[in-house]
């Protein structure tokens, strides 16, 4: 009865709520709730002191509930409830933390819901080694730092008087007098294609503003121009687009559209210039070599935080000439081609996405060689193909750069040629690359790395061997979408 009672009382509430007013549902764990007590004390701080939340306490709603501890988890999943939950408390991001204690470590998994109890503003998930409540706290403060940046507008107006408006934010969000504001409304929202997970929204412009009053928590604005015939409205949502020079220093690091990105892959087109070979070994050893140039494209599309595809392709062609041995034909021309699919996992040591990365894979891959025939030479165009199994480390070294290295290899790689048809006995592949990024923009990064491209296929009737090798500078960008 009492429940009936409490839905009943707040289902009489209603408003637009706001993504920038949260709260922190309790924290459930599987040992009765001690350590989830823990780190909800430790969260529910961290929100106090944030900036970019107004926290709301979940003390009123754990008093009515308090009751109901032995179904709590149950109660919580139901979205009707979580509705309601949003509406009395005014909240438009509810934060649910998760952690199931292991033999060793823990399973902890963090979900933002929105107002309606449904959709999934973000999550994530992690296995980690620790249950010291700090090291879950810390992870999870990371998480919900990543959430702030993907949160689509600064403010939202709540008040409007012809062509003047209040904002619900004000010096808090670094709204001072002065800012050009752009207003946006919500059309609908974009759902990841596999997870459901909100991953972006279509809006429209309605117009520009510029601030004229700011105290710490609200603004008043004035519409400068409108974009459509459109007038704003209660609910629309407002940018800090171009702020002041005195704004810039005070917020410099703070920039929401920057972050209306990196919800589905990235796309990297890369120029290689360096040095490619073949080596022919029989009674004797001949090789050529030379400067080689081409392009590479790299996709990768995210399924996950932690588990993506990816598919790179690449072109390099060269003119190369004798240098070691005595050849017939003192030139040759080298035409290569690199396919590679995979699928990968992304583990996080510290559990944020910006942070240090470990990429495993698998897939497959193909590797060819174009080389003008020359028999008596022991040149001709080959191809090494098979199972792909890789390793990626990359981690940030400063604000806007990263270092990585990789280092990839065929399994039992199959060797094919153009005119002997003659099978391998033995057959070898590996690739490895060093690096480094520099951020540029938080959707762009500049790209400079060293690969080297290396296969072997071995004979021993007649005893014999060729082996390619293409090692190159890669200098391009890489774009998150």
């Amino acid at each position: 009865m009492k429940i009936i009672i409490f839905l009943a009382c707040l289902f009489s509430v209603s408003i637009s709520a706001n993504m920038r007013r949260c709260m922190l549902l309790p924290v459930r764990d599987s040992i009765g709730g001690a350590l989830g007590f823990k780190v909800f004390e430790d969260v529910e701080e961290f929100l106090k002191e944030s900036g970019w939340c107004y926290y709301t306490s979940n003390s009123e709603i754990l008093n009515i509930l308090s009751s109901y501890k032995k179904n709590l988890d149950s109660i919580l999943e139901n979205p009707e409830v979580l509705k309601i939950i949003s509406e009395k408390t005014k909240t438009g991001s509810l934060i649910k933390v998760e952690i199931q204690n292991q033999v060793k470590g823990v399973d902890l998994s963090v979900k933002v819901l929105g107002d309606n109890g449904e959709d999934v503003y973000f999550q994530e998930k992690i296995r980690l080694d620790s249950d010291d409540s700090k090291v879950i706290s810390q992870t999870v403060k990371n998480w919900l730092s990543i959430y702030e940046k993907q949160i689509p507008y600064d403010g939202k107006v709540i008040g409007v008087l012809g062509n003047q408006f209040s904002i619900n934010v004000g010096t808090n969000r670094s709204l001072f007098p002065g800012n050009q504001l752009v207003i946006i409304r919500p059309v609908r929202k974009k759902r990841h294609p596999l997870l459901k997970e909100v991953i972006d929204w279509e809006t429209e412009k309605i117009g520009e503003a510029k601030v004229i009053h700011s105290s710490e928590r609200q603004s008043q604005a004035n519409v400068v121009r409108y974009s459509t015939r459109k007038k704003l409205k209660i609910g629309d949502w407002v940018i800090s687009d171009r702020p002041t020079e005195e704004v810039v220093e005070q917020n410099k690091f703070i920039d929401k559209d920057e972050y209306k990105f990196g919800k589905l892959g990235e796309v990297s087109l890369l120029l290689n210039l360096g040095k490619g070979s073949a080596t022919f070994e029989e009674t004797s050893t001949n090789k050529i070599g030379g400067t080689v140039l081409g392009v590479e494209l790299r996709s990768t599309l995210w399924i996950t935080r932690n588990y993506w595809v990816g598919l790179d392709i690449s072109r390099i062609v060269g003119s190369l000439s004798q240098e070691e041995g005595t050849l017939v034909n003192e030139s040759n021309s080298m035409s290569n081609s690199l396919f590679r699919l995979k699928l990968g996992y992304k583990y996080l040591p510290m559990g944020f996405f910006y942070g240090p990365q470990v990429d495993a894979y698998v897939g497959y891959a193909s590797y060819s060689y174009g080389l003008d025939t020359s028999l008596r030479d022991g040149f001709v165009e080959t191809k090494f193909a098979g199972i792909l199994m890789g390793v990626k480390a990359s981690i940030p070294l400063q604000k806007v750069i990263r270092a990585y290295i990789e280092l990839s290899f065929l399994f039992a790689p199959s060797y094919s040629d153009e005119v002997t048809n003659m099978k391998a006995d033995s057959a070898r592949n590996y690739t490895l690359e060093v690096g480094g990024s520099y951020i540029y923009a938080p959707n762009i990064s500049f790209d400079l790395g060293y690969g080297v491209n290396s296969s072997k296929a071995s004979f021993i009737d007649p005893i014999q061997s060729i082996s390619p090798k293409i090692s190159t500078f890669k200098l391009g960008s890489t774009f998150t979408f």
